[in-house]
């Protein structure tokens, strides 16, 4: 009987503790800021679909990243236009993948022109992935020997890394990502 009268009196004021604590809500605990990986998707997501994973252009270029299925293929992703365009977190895998591919391709460039302003442009790691996705690797070779890619709706490559030369990118190689 004693036991029972001790976890009564403590079931009993854990009750009144809870009730008379700070209350916390949710919305005043401190969100964490994105990271600049996470920065540049949305950034890029943005330009490319408005963020709609679920979209898919006149030319067959679908989700928040516009791939194409060979690209989505490229980077080692085997799945369908319907299940790609259900999977955000899939197309953001896709999008990193791409990223890390590019950078790879392009580390002379990176290294050679990072900091420099080439063509009125300050060039970045970011502006120059950003150019590759818009372009590819052989958009960005182009560039820099002189020639400006352009797509089906007019927008040029300049205007990928001109949008992105302010903006830092990490190595996606390094291990702070």
């Amino acid at each position: 009987m004693e036991k029972f009268i001790i976890l009564i009196i403590a079931l009993l004021s854990s009750i009144y503790l809870t009730e008379n604590s700070t209350k916390i809500s949710i919305k005043s605990l401190p969100l964490s800021e994105p990271t600049p990986v996470e920065q540049f998707l949305e950034r890029v997501a943005t330009i490319e679909s408005g963020g709609n994973h679920r979209i898919v252009n006149r030319f067959g270029m679908m989700g928040k990243y516009q791939f194409s299925m060979p690209a989505i293929r490229a980077v080692g992703i085997r799945t369908s236009q319907r299940e790609f365009l259900n999977n955000p977190t899939l197309q953001d895998t896709a999008m990193v993948r791409l990223m890390k591919l590019h950078e790879n391709k392009l580390s002379r460039y990176i290294e050679k022109y990072e900091g420099k302003t080439v063509r009125g442009i300050k060039i970045t790691r970011a502006g120059i992935l950003a150019g590759a996705h818009f372009a590819g690797a052989g958009g960005i070779q182009q560039f820099f020997n002189g020639r400006v890619t352009s797509d089906a709706n007019g927008t040029t490559i300049t205007k990928y890394m001109s949008y992105f030369s302010s903006f830092y990118l990490p190595s996606l190689n390094s291990k702070t990502i």
